[in-house]
């Protein structure tokens, strides 16, 4: 835990928000790293678990029978889980100790880890609530936006001579999607939140944290996507390298090992590197996101409720 001042601060800015959330991470990196790589591995479980398939079904030569794959996919799934459980509780254990940075209230990670146990399938049940409302909200978007392109083809196909109209309609289908953008980004950013108070609060159910955020977030969701633009400018640097330093590798491999690029067990040795680089970065930006999302719900909560809670110093 960091050892610097605090002081009562009510109001964040956007830049507060960023600024707080790189340096609550950095004052506590080493105890969110060993989280992040746990949460990390966790997540990581599943996918291990699928490696030796594509390899048995290319040495096997098709030996191997199908019902044999299909009888373990419910073993897969109860893996998958558990597995996403596991790290979903990870990731909330890390944005509940920002939070008590924040707040004044310091925990370390095993008592975090303590107060979550009984909750991990709650969490699990939260998330998955929210991507079945993903879920329903592109489905319900998808069918609009189908339904409004086959009219606007239908114009189109009806006055292909006049190239006046077809402007016209284009511009119309570009409005059309960007509405749907925007209103996608809206609804998702409703719920940006939407674990904290389950990470947070007392006596908290899975659907009752998804309205808590709904109900924190409303007013605020320009202001929160202003945040987000921020964060992701400040992680690009780190994305752009990992990006370069996996094309790098790959052009090693390409150079040194005797093999057709297109053999699908170099293929897949080119994919497990690109995956492990990104578990790698991973690992460093998720305390990052947990702690933005930290910040967002205290300020959230500062501004509706007016929580007299204390912020360490940041000097910001």
């Amino acid at each position: 835990m960091s050892e610097n001042p605090i002081t009562l601060i009510k109001l964040l800015s956007v830049g507060n928000v960023v600024s707080a959330s790189i340096r609550i991470y950095r004052d506590n990196f080493k105890s969110y790293l060993g989280v992040a790589i746990r949460a990390t591995l966790w997540s990581f479980w599943p996918f291990l678990a699928l490696i030796p398939i594509p390899l048995i079904l290319i040495y096997s030569q098709g030996d191997i029978s199908m019902s044999i794959f299909l009888l373990l996919i419910p073993v897969w799934l109860l893996l998958f889980i558990y597995c996403s459980a596991k790290s979903i509780i990870n990731n909330a254990i890390i944005a509940r100790l920002v939070f008590g940075e924040l707040a004044n209230q310091p925990e370390t990670v095993r008592e975090a880890r303590r107060i979550f146990k009984p909750k991990m399938w709650t969490f699990f049940l939260a998330f998955f609530l929210f991507f079945l409302i993903g879920i329903g909200i592109l489905l319900i978007l998808s069918v609009v936006i189908e339904i409004l392109a086959g009219i606007i083809a239908g114009i189109a196909n009806a006055s292909q001579q006049n190239v006046g109209t077809i402007v016209v309609l284009a511009l119309i289908g570009i409005v059309i999607f960007i509405i749907a953008l925007v209103f996608i980004v809206r609804l998702l950013i409703r719920f940006f939140v939407f674990d904290m108070p389950l990470a947070v609060e007392e006596n908290i159910t899975a659907t009752q944290t998804l309205g808590r955020s709904w109900e924190l977030t409303k007013g605020y969701v320009g202001r929160i996507f202003v945040v987000l633009f921020i964060a992701t400018l400040v992680t690009l640097p780190i994305l752009i390298m990992v990006q370069v330093i996996a094309r790098i590798l790959e052009n090693i491999l390409t150079a040194t090992i005797p093999a057709n690029p297109t053999d699908p067990r170099f293929q897949l040795l080119l994919f497990l590197m690109g995956y492990s680089i990104g578990l790698l970065s991973n690992v460093f930006l998720l305390p990052f996101w947990q702690a933005i999302k930290a910040v967002v719900y205290y300020d959230l909560r500062t501004r509706r409720e007016g929580m007299s809670l204390q912020l360490r110093k940041q000097d910001i």
